[in-house]
């Protein structure tokens, strides 16, 4: 793999299959940011009718090539602007997210983006039939109380003032399903009996129309787009599309894990790669409480800063709470977002959101990556630390169950050969001095060797634990047993 490839996520769909909520948390789970690849949000009217993304719904994350033509103007310098705005953000350190269906803008952009040297991995949303009828209709109810019947009026007076009283549905704005539709209501006198059939008559077919188009489009998807993407030997996954009870299980967790593995294996992700250059990582374990004692939380913050001065990167739970929090919230504010990365399994994702009432702000605490289980997350913890530069290593602050368990599960794997990195207790005012004669007891009993007493490293403060990690150890089982 190159040095100079960029990375790429891109979501393509029939409308209403869910694209944008999709596009929203891939952005918010990786710090990405979205490019519209649609021929008709492009337009600054008509956000109902093109169901355009609402405020709400991007929670925040930045949508480009939207917003950005008059009414009667064609997208001509789409390819262009859209590959500017990919490099644009791909230069600030964030993922460029491609989502739409558009079939006439799609393959052009992706053969720019190409020649532009990105890696890619596309994920297609595939509904069912009857799935996909609900949904159509779901959109269909949502646009008439979001206030269809009001934009349409002024996208009729817009046209008659741009283009004459002859209408043209196969320019600008206007092409949107829905405006021929409801070209006869439009037309019509709002005093006549015939009103409510007309209303009536153009949603029918403007639901008709839209699933059409929709069929057309996953039609485009399976025998047009894919057999380029698959020539192209480009990544690919397909999603399918039920109802909302099931939307975590089948497509954003499984969404989530694979573009996990994309970006795990990216040269253009901070996550180290053997041909990239290598920061030092720190792999931090600790509690999702603050503790009782004040002192747990300073010590996570002093230790941020730290890591900041020694430009090591670091990796956590995940947490926005407690002392996962506290470091976590501190090194962003030092070095950035790109300088913390939190892998937390889905279901304590959905617990902290139902406690805090709030999502995880990647600019508030990096990149987050929300995987399926806990043997994920901490196989993609232990994996960055081993291909971390020299230096790199475990540490635990101040924590409860989990916090042990993953501390001594890494120190085990250093007793077993599995891997040779050092493992650093933060020893907190003391938090940790029952361990530590612990250790001493088992070594006395004999169920630890002596050897082996020294694999837990102890610093008293955060330039210590950093010394610690430093230090080779004297000896070192790697090798020893056969790990496949």
């Amino acid at each position: 793999m190159q040095r100079d490839l960029k990375s790429s996520i891109a979501i393509f769909g029939p409308t209403a299959s869910g694209k944008t909520k999709l596009g929203v948390t891939i952005a918010r789970t990786f710090l990405g940011e979205v490019v519209s690849v649609d021929s008709l949000q492009c337009y600054r009217p008509g956000g109902v009718v093109t169901a355009k993304p609402r405020a709400e719904e991007m929670q925040g994350v930045p949508h480009h090539m939207i917003d950005y033509l008059e009414a009667d103007e064609e997208p001509h310098d789409f390819v262009s602007m859209a590959a500017e705005k990919m490099d644009d953000i791909s230069s600030r350190g964030k993922l460029p997210i491609l989502v739409g269906g558009s079939t006439s803008l799609t393959i052009p952009l992706l053969h720019e983006a190409f020649k532009r040297r990105y890696r890619m991995m596309v994920i297609t949303l595939v509904p069912g039939q009857s799935t996909y009828q609900s949904l159509i209709q779901a959109r269909a109810d949502e646009m008439l109380e979001m206030g269809l019947l009001d934009e349409l009026t002024e996208l009729k007076r817009l046209q008659q003032s741009l283009l004459g009283d002859e209408p043209d549905f196969d320019k600008g704005i206007w092409k949107a399903i829905g405006y021929s539709e409801f070209f006869s209501y439009l037309q019509s006198d709002t005093g006549t009996g015939d009103h409510g059939v007309l209303i009536q008559n153009a949603l029918t077919s403007m639901y008709v129309n839209t699933i059409r188009y929709g069929l057309l489009q996953l039609e485009w998807i399976q025998h047009t787009l894919m057999p380029i993407l698959h020539k192209g030997r480009v990544a690919c996954i397909s999603l399918p599309v039920s109802d909302k009870a099931s939307w975590i299980v089948d497509v954003e967790g499984p969404a989530i894990s694979i573009i996990t593995e994309f970006c795990h294996n990216s040269p253009s992700m901070w996550l180290p790669s053997k041909e990239t250059p290598k920061h030092r990582v720190v792999c931090l374990f600790g509690g999702a409480s603050s503790g009782n004692d004040p002192a747990h939380i300073e010590a996570a913050k002093a230790l941020a800063h730290v890591l900041h001065r020694h430009d090591i990167k670091l990796i956590y739970g995940g947490g926005t709470t407690g002392i996962m929090g506290a470091i976590a919230g501190t090194l962003v504010e030092l070095s950035g977002p790109n300088a913390v990365h939190g892998i937390i399994p889905a279901a304590l994702a959905r617990y902290e959101e139902e406690v805090t009432k709030e999502c995880a702000d990647p600019s508030r605490f990096g990149t987050r990556t929300v995987v399926r289980d806990m043997h994920t997350r901490k196989r993609l913890m232990v994996k960055s630390v081993l291909d971390g530069a020299p230096g790199s290593g475990f540490v635990a602050l101040s924590g409860g169950y989990g916090t042990m368990e993953e501390l001594f599960e890494v120190t085990t794997w250093y007793q077993l050969g599995i891997h040779g990195r050092s493992v650093c207790i933060f020893n907190v005012s003391g938090f940790y001095d029952g361990l530590l004669h612990w250790i001493s007891k088992v070594v006395q009993d004999g169920f630890v060797d002596l050897k082996d007493a020294g694999i837990l490293r102890v610093a008293a403060s955060a330039d210590e634990v950093v010394s610690c990690l430093g230090d080779k150890h004297s000896s070192s089982r790697i090798g020893e047993l056969e790990w496949i």
